[in-house]
C-alpha cells in the first residue's frame, strides 16, 4: 500500500483509489477513456512521476492486461497552423495524459486536432484513420460500439464526447470545416493530410451548457458518481451518453445549449 494523496489531514492510498474504481463498477477487461484534472483532488505525497505512475498503476490493476486505457492528448495543431508531431506534440489535457502518452507501449492516434493515447488489448480498434474528428472510425465511435466506459476524474467542465453526439445528430449550430497540415509519424516521416472538424458556428452564438448536459447524462442507466479526496469521480457508459444526448437533441434542438451572448 502506498499513500499518494492528502486532503484535510486524511491520506489516500493506491488501495483507496482501486477500491473507488471497483465501487464505480470498473472491472477486468474494461475499455476506459479517462479525462482528468488531478490538481482538484488534494496535495500529492509523492514526487511528480511517482504520483502519476501510481494512478496509472491503479487503472491497470483493475482493468488488467485484458483491458484498454485511453486518454485524450488533444493538441489542436491544425487549428493553429502547426505541424502535428505524434512523438513531440505535447497535449493540452493535463499532466497525467502527457505522462501516459510517453510511456513504453502507448500508441497515439493520427488525429492532428483531437488525438488520443491508447494502451491495451483492444488498442488497434482505436488506431484507424478518420476523415472527420468526430466521424466514422473516431475514438468516440469505437468507444460507443465497444461499450466503453467514460471516466471523469475531477473535471467540472464539459468534454469533447458531446461533440461526437452533435456531429452524429447534425446539430444546427455547428458545421464542417476542413483543416490541412503536416503530420510527422512515429518513423519521423512527414505527410500532408486533411481532416474535417465539426466546428461551432459563431454566427449562431450558442455554447454547450454543462448544466443542461449533466442532468441528461445522470439519468442514464450506468451512470455513477462517488466522492474521492477533495473532489469526485464519475463514470458512464459511452453508448448510453451518446444515445441520451442525441435523443435530447431530437426532442429539442436547444436541449444542451445556452446563448453565448
Amino acid at each position: 500500500m502506498k499513500y499518494f494523496l492528502e486532503h484535510n489531514d486524511k491520506k489516500y492510498s493506491d488501495k483507496d483509489l482501486i477500491d473507488a474504481f471497483y465501487q464505480l463498477g470498473i472491472k477486468r477487461g474494461d475499455i476506459l477513456c479517462v479525462h482528468t484534472e488531478l490538481f482538484k483532488f488534494g496535495i500529492p505525497l509523492l514526487s511528480r512521476n511517482e504520483f502519476l505512475q501510481t494512478i496509472l498503476n491503479c487503472f491497470f490493476e483493475v482493468i488488467g492486461q485484458e483491458g484498454t486505457l485511453i486518454m485524450p492528448t488533444f493538441t489542436y495543431s491544425f487549428c493553429k497552423n502547426e505541424v502535428y508531431d505524434k512523438i513531440n506534440s505535447k497535449t493540452k489535457m493535463g499532466a497525467l495524459n502527457e505522462y501516459f502518452r510517453k510511456q513504453t507501449g502507448v500508441k497515439r492516434t493520427n488525429d492532428p486536432i483531437f488525438s488520443f493515447a491508447i494502451k491495451g488489448a483492444k488498442e488497434e480498434l482505436f488506431l484507424k484513420d478518420t476523415t472527420s474528428c468526430f466521424g466514422e472510425n473516431c475514438v468516440y465511435e469505437v468507444l460507443a460500439k465497444e461499450n466503453g466506459k467514460y471516466i471523469i476524474f475531477g473535471l467540472n467542465e464539459g468534454h469533447a464526447l458531446v461533440h461526437y453526439a452533435e456531429e452524429k445528430n447534425t446539430t444546427f449550430c455547428r458545421y464542417f470545416k476542413n483543416f490541412k497540415g503536416i503530420l510527422i509519424n512515429e518513423k519521423r516521416k512527414e505527410k500532408t493530410i486533411t481532416i474535417d472538424y465539426y466546428v461551432r458556428d459563431l454566427q449562431q452564438s450558442y455554447l454547450c451548457d454543462i448544466n443542461k448536459i449533466n442532468p441528461i447524462i445522470q439519468e442514464t442507466q450506468n451512470y455513477k458518481k462517488i466522492n474521492f479526496a477533495k473532489n469526485f469521480i464519475e463514470i458512464y457508459n459511452t453508448r448510453e451518453y451518446v444515445q441520451a444526448i442525441c435523443q435530447a437533441l431530437t426532442n429539442d434542438k436547444l436541449a444542451i445549449y445556452k446563448k453565448d451572448r
